[in-house]
């Protein structure tokens, strides 16, 4: 799902976010190509990851960053500032009740800001522990279904919605082909909706998803969400 994050006037991004959400963050990725932007360098884009230090999972940064460029690539995003927390259900149940009002934990929460192309700023939320008894259940690997949620949250903040079933159709387009170029053959497998829909399998995703792109097919009905 996707939402405005109440402190989106004062606190844009991750690090000044979650550390008012939890004060229990005591790692922030800190590689080269992660660091700020300087004043005169205008045309970068700056991934911010954060690990909680209850996190019981060594997660792969890099990885995560992949997919979250990937995805954002796909719908013509280069530019802007995007923060990625990794926490548990604990913390995820606390934003998702008390900023949506939904009294459980879930796998991705995601705060969208602004989103003209090719400039973006967000952030998202994925539980670990979801994913983890999530990639159990399907017997694949957790690395996998934690990029899986990283990927929704961020076509999330780039515009893309869920709730309808063409715009679901769309989603899961752009899911398959951004695991797909992260070389995650699988993925129609292990898809979010289950084993990969024909209408899915077969949808002739183009290169590049422009904001306003949706699916043309016709389909009655498409299962619940990640979540």
């Amino acid at each position: 799902m996707s939402v405005d994050s109440p402190f989106n006037n004062s606190t844009k991004y991750a690090a000044a976010l979650l550390n008012h959400l939890l004060p229990s963050i005591t790692h922030v990725s800190n590689t080269q190509d992660n660091n700020r932007r300087k004043a005169d360098e205008t045309n970068l884009l700056n991934i911010e990851i954060i690990v909680d230090e209850d996190v019981n999972y060594v997660a792969n940064e890099q990885r995560l960053r992949e997919a979250c460029t990937a995805a954002l690539s796909l719908r013509h995003f280069d530019q802007g500032e995007i923060g990625i927390r990794v926490t548990t259900d604990l913390a995820i149940h606390q934003i998702n009740r008390d900023h949506l009002g939904h009294d459980y934990p879930t796998d991705v929460i995601s705060f969208s800001y602004s989103a003209t192309p090719p400039r973006i700023e967000g952030e998202l939320v994925v539980s670990v522990d979801t994913a983890t008894e999530r990639a159990n259940d399907l017997g694949w690997s957790l690395e996998h279904e934690l990029l899986l949620y990283v990927i929704h949250g961020t076509l999330h903040i780039t515009g893309m919605d869920d709730h309808k079933p063409e715009d679901r159709l769309a989603m899961r387009g752009a899911e398959r082909q951004v695991m797909l170029q992260l070389g995650i053959h699988n993925i129609d497998q292990y898809a979010a909706d289950g084993e990969t829909s024909p209408e899915v399998a077969s949808l002739s995703t183009p290169s590049k998803l422009s904001p306003d792109d949706t699916s043309q097919l016709d389909i009655q009905h498409l299962p619940e969400d990640l979540s």
